[in-house]
């Protein structure tokens, strides 16, 4: 069986969300990880603070324990059908490359095409399910917190990749609300729903940003 090559697993949950942590448990079972729980207490004040604050100390748990390579994921996330070579090309290219980030799953922004199978550049948003490098975590206890949410910040900030296709999604919402849905709209006045509908089109327009950014690829934009 083919699993992700990583030092640790941590998946951040809120204290009182023990159902979340055995649906959690139940969809990445066929990865045969050792999944580690960090229990978040809600930051009703601010819970993009609490979230971005989350993903902080989980890199900083990866520091101090000599991780090089950490997953970290979020109780919502979902295991996608793959085949056994995309894990095992992600592995290669996490020991060739040490990329700061890579997704196994995101909503899509960009993604373009690089000389690796089966790992493309991207730019998404999300953080359910990401592998952090020693200096991506490094990096990320450094920023502190200014406003920005945890996947903005890696999208603007940091040079990452994903697995192609993805392999992860996160729980449809009409089954499972996300903990800070309701302050994003606050926020921005509005957010889309990300429903079934939402994650099955996410998932197939992948092929159609590679084309649309093919450019990219051209210009060597991976560099």
């Amino acid at each position: 069986m083919s699993t992700l090559d990583v030092d640790g697993v941590f998946c951040i949950s809120l204290v009182e969300r023990k159902d979340r942590r055995q649906m959690l448990l139940e969809e990445f079972a066929p990865l045969g990880l050792d999944i580690e729980f960090y229990l978040a207490e809600r930051d009703s004040e601010d819970p993009e603070r609490g979230c971005y604050e989350s993903h902080q100390a989980c890199a900083a748990m990866a520091i101090e324990r000599g991780y090089e390579r950490v997953l970290i994921l979020e109780d919502d996330a979902t295991l996608l059908s793959f085949k056994h070579e995309v894990i095992q090309r992600a592995n290669a290219f996490l020991k060739l490359k040490q990329p700061e980030i890579l997704y196994l799953g995101g909503m899509l922004g960009r993604m373009w095409l690089i000389p690796f199978p089966n790992v493309v550049r991207a730019r998404l948003t999300g953080t359910h399910a990401y592998v952090l490098s020693r200096l991506g975590c490094k990096n990320l206890v450094r920023q502190q917190f200014d406003g920005t949410p945890i996947d903005t910040h890696y999208c603007n900030a940091v040079k990452s990749y994903s697995v192609y296709p993805m392999i992860s999604a996160q729980q449809p919402e009409e089954e499972m609300k996300s903990d800070i849905f309701e302050n994003r709209v606050k926020r921005k006045g509005g957010a889309s729903v990300k429903d079934r509908r939402y994650w099955d089109n996410n998932f197939s327009k992948q092929s159609g940003a590679l084309k649309r950014d093919i450019w990219r690829t051209l210009c060597m934009r991976w560099l």
